[in-house]
């Protein structure tokens, strides 16, 4: 009897909350496990570059008092299993078939790693210069026998200038029995705005909350909701209903007819993604994570990035004019179904198979 290939995920850390690249990587384990892949997720304590809050030892004593069990935000396959390591290194890591890091410096540890631990993979979810390094990051882009995964068009022509190295372009999956359209989209109030809060600065959250204020100065009855893994920011107006880690963000998009995104940078931008399953109208910043999906004028409208003034108009604009708000949102939901995660998951196979 053949045994099941074996793939081994290497993820920079272990996320206590909800965190986007760590969602692909978790969806891709677990439906690659239900496929019947053999799967492994390896959690290294010391990753190069990484900036943590504790010092390395009160880490290590963490991973064996808490285990596994604050990975109460994702619903992990039952045949999947787990493991934390010291560092990246040959007698830390599973023998497997094929392994897959995200995150630059993961990766760069992972390409040292040697084939016994399986054909590489590097998946891209984003161009990850956020704090400087770029030499070394372009350099993780062209480490020998690894094969480049991105999941945007745009890095792939980044990726391209820096490596001969195979490409592979895989456009997320989104989860269409989760996202959806629930409430009419026609029915919705149409002065109801959601918005994702993030304390990083390079999502842009102040920006919106500003620019959500001009509105309401002009639109009284403007509602929104926000939400986020963190606390609520400080001063945050009382007619903004703030909702930390919701259970089901697909009702909360459901409940508002405009979506907004603030961000500086994205490497896809899946809340703007999700909304749009969801029949939300989206407003975003015209960068290129959101440029995969946001077509201006036809599947959402595009501003200039830290331009409240800019994104406050174009809320009101939506508001004022009920039809063009539909309109954007039925296209945009028309859109996005092309990115699921049988598509994902097949050409995710096919790569794999060509590497065995």
């Amino acid at each position: 009897m053949t045994q099941p290939t074996r793939i081994n995920f290497i993820l920079p850390f272990k996320p206590r909350r909800p965190a986007g690249g760590f969602r692909i990587m978790y969806e891709y384990a677990n439906r690659l496990a239900k496929k019947g892949y053999k799967v492994h997720l390896t959690y290294p304590i010391r990753t190069p570059y990484m900036k943590y809050r504790l010092p390395y030892t009160i880490r290590y004593i963490l991973s064996i008092v808490e285990g596994f069990r604050t990975d109460k935000w994702f619903d992990f396959d039952p045949s999947i299993t787990m493991s934390y390591v010291p560092e990246i290194k040959e007698n830390y890591i599973e023998d497997a078939d094929i392994v897959i890091a995200t995150w630059w410096a993961t990766v760069s540890e992972m390409g040292k790693l040697s084939p016994q631990k399986g054909k590489k993979i590097n998946l891209i979810q984003g161009f990850e210069n956020w704090e400087g390094n770029e030499d070394l990051l372009f350099r993780s882009y062209d480490i020998k026998d690894v094969t480049n995964i991105v999941v945007a068009s745009y890095l792939k022509n980044i990726v391209t200038q820096h490596t001969q190295n195979r490409i592979e372009l895989i456009e997320n999956g989104l989860d269409n029995t989760r996202y959806f359209v629930k409430n009419s989209i026609e029915g919705r109030c149409p002065f109801s705005v959601a918005m994702n809060y993030s304390e990083q600065e390079i999502k842009g959250s102040k920006y919106g909350i500003e620019a959500l204020i001009l509105v309401k100065k002009e639109v009284p009855e403007l509602q929104v909701d926000m939400f986020g893994i963190s606390p609520a920011p400080h001063n945050l107006p009382e007619w903004i209903n703030y909702y930390r880690d919701p259970e089901n963000l697909s009702d909360l998009y459901n409940e508002n007819a405009i979506f907004i995104s603030n961000s500086f940078t994205e490497g896809f931008g899946l809340v703007s993604v999700e909304s749009m399953f969801c029949g939300c109208a989206l407003i975003c910043t015209d960068i290129e994570g959101h440029q995969e999906y946001a077509f201006d004028e036809k599947t959402a409208l595009l501003v200039d990035t830290g331009n409240p003034e800019q994104m406050a108009e174009k809320i009101i604009y939506l508001i004022k004019n009920n039809s063009r708000r539909i309109e954007l949102a039925q296209k945009g939901n028309e859109y996005v179904q092309r990115f699921s995660w049988g598509n994902a998951i097949d050409k995710m196979e096919n790569v794999i198979n060509i590497l065995l």
